[in-house]
């Protein structure tokens, strides 16, 4: 896996799991409806769009990198294996699997353009 790929994956993760439990902290302030307004109010802000925006980028990346690892766990996409002669190159990141990652971050970017088009209608 790529830096850029494994970094991504472990910041969209924490980022999806503080929103999630945001979220479930969110939701149960409906039993108060002066607090459940303000949240409300709050989501509705510029600032609350761009959270979501990127939640949904993030999320979208979490979940299309997760389904190709699960793909290459499989043994898709990670080559034949060889005997590790010296100098090691790397069999199981092939140009195929470079190519699933840059895949995952261009649908990532689509669904941020899409998200920030439906929010901000641009």
């Amino acid at each position: 896996m790529s830096r850029v790929s494994w970094l991504l994956m472990r910041i969209s993760g924490i980022y999806l799991l503080v929103f999630f439990v945001v979220h479930v902290i969110h939701a149960a302030t409906i039993l108060d409806r002066m607090s459940w307004g303000q949240m409300l109010f709050l989501t509705y802000s510029p600032a609350g769009f761009v959270v979501l925006s990127v939640m949904i980028a993030l999320g979208a990346f979490h979940a299309i990198n997760g389904i190709r690892l699960m793909f290459q766990q499989g043994g898709l996409g990670i080559g034949t294996p060889t005997r590790p002669d010296y100098p090691y190159q790397i069999q199981s990141m092939g140009k195929k699997n470079r190519l699933c990652i840059y895949v995952t971050m261009g649908v990532s970017a689509l669904a941020l353009y899409y998200a920030l088009d439906v929010f901000f209608e641009f």
